[in-house]
């Protein structure tokens, strides 16, 4: 019985480890990161995140995703892609109008070589038009070289 206790216990105690680690970690350090601002008429539907690591994944993006019903296509914003990396987080057409989508980013964190983008699972209440809109938002911040998780909220 004492035996089964003591393993109970050790298996709980791993078991919260595991979860610090992922989330709250000594080992990460917080990421300073910018807001890239772009036109509000990108028309990206499906909800999903994506990671841009060169210049030809950025500017393939921006031609698959013309600005404008006509078709044009606006030339991408510059990024330095030898020091940064750059993170698109699409939630489709939703009523956001007058929200703050900075918002939704509660942190960006580095452990290692590995970028974790967490979302938040729920936004402070505020003024909104009733309105549609396609919801996106780029992030930009110091090369990661490793992985780039989202946890929280994340699109799908």
């Amino acid at each position: 019985m004492f035996v089964r206790i003591i393993i109970v216990v050790t298996l709980a105690a791993f078991i919260t480890a595991c979860d610090q680690a992922n989330d709250g970690d000594p080992m990460a350090e917080p990421v300073a990161y910018e807001v890239m601002t772009t036109s509000v008429h990108l028309q990206v539907e499906d909800p999903h995140t994506q990671v841009f690591r060169n210049w030809h994944e950025w500017s393939a993006f921006w031609a698959q995703h013309p600005e404008c019903n006509s078709g044009c296509v606006y030339a991408p914003p510059y990024v330095d892609f030898e020091t940064y990396s750059v993170v698109g987080i699409f939630w489709g057409l939703e009523s956001h109008i007058g929200q703050n989508l900075e918002e939704r980013v509660e942190s960006v964190t580095r452990r290692h070589e590995d970028a974790f983008i967490h979302l938040r699972s729920s936004l402070p209440t505020g003024e909104s038009l009733p309105a549609l809109g396609y919801a996106d938002l780029f992030l930009k911040f110091e090369k990661a070289d490793g992985t780039v998780q989202f946890t929280g909220a994340v699109p799908r």
